[in-house]
Order: structure tokens, then sequence, then C-alpha cells
């Protein structure tokens, strides 16, 4: 393993301690801030999860209603068929 690291931290200690007076009190306004943060997001926990209920029960009955709709009448595909639903032809003329 190389001493760039043990160089690195002679290098540091070296150096003048310029910030280090006022360093205490930034970490503690920081990690205020992020409590607060994420006390508000916590807030908001209520709403995310109707909001999860909601999007399931719509996927639910749109799944149920479109699963019901394509079982009442089933249509048989052939590629010779008069009436074929999903020819170009039949797409392009609009029967």
């Amino acid at each position: 393993m190389s001493d760039q690291l043990d160089h690195l931290f002679e290098a540091l200690r070296r150096e003048p301690d310029a910030d280090l007076p006022g360093l205490e009190g930034q970490v503690w306004t920081r990690i205020d801030a992020w409590r607060e943060h994420r006390h508000a997001s916590s807030a908001l926990a209520p709403l995310r999860a109707a909001s999860v209920v909601a999007a399931l029960g719509l996927g639910i009955v749109g799944g149920s209603l479109a699963a019901s709709a394509g079982a009442r009448a089933p249509v048989e595909i052939s590629a010779f068929s008069v009436d074929a639903h999903l020819a170009p032809s039949t797409l392009l003329i609009g029967r």
C-alpha cells in the first residue's frame, strides 16, 4: 500500500485551521436542516399512501373492465377473412 494517504494527512496537518472554529456550528445547522426536511417529508406519507391506493384501485377497475369487454365478443382472426379488423385496408378506409 502506498504512503500517499499518510502524505496527504501530513499536508493537511500542516495547513492552518482557518475554518475549524465555526465547523461544529455548521455541522449542527446542516443536521437540523436535514431533520426538518425529513420531518416535512414524513408528514406527506399519508398522502403518498392514498395516491398509491388510488392508483392500484384505478388499475384494478380498468383491468377488470378491459377483461370483461374482451371476454364478451371473441373475434375470429384469420388472414383471409373478409372482415379483418386490423387489415391495413380496413384501417385506412375506416369501415
